[in-house]
């Protein structure tokens, strides 16, 4: 049983360009934190939830990335895919 699998690899790459200028928006996003509130427990915890923010949102710019990368690769492993099919046909048809 041959499975044809119909992959428009544009689409891929559309995607993983979508998907890191979506990163690329948010490595820029920063989260300030605000000036001496005169409590030392406001401020301790606008620091810890402003680290948190920035550590998260790093993750989440690398899985972003990571995601790109491999949507990337698809396309290419597909349009090589194709192409040596191609060449193992030809091959198959010309061989003496």
């Amino acid at each position: 049983m041959v499975q044809d699998y119909d992959v428009d690899t544009d689409v891929l790459r559309t995607m993983a360009s979508s998907a890191r200028g979506a990163a690329g928006g948010l490595s820029v996003a920063e989260l300030s934190v605000p000036a001496d509130s005169g409590h030392e427990w406001i401020d301790r915890a606008a620091a810890d939830v402003a680290a948190a923010w920035d550590a998260g949102l790093v993750a989440r710019v690398a899985d972003t990335d990571d995601f790109a990368d491999r949507l990337e690769n698809t396309a290419r492993v597909f349009d090589e895919g194709t192409d040596a099919a191609r060449a193992e046909i030809d091959a198959m048809l010309w061989e003496d």
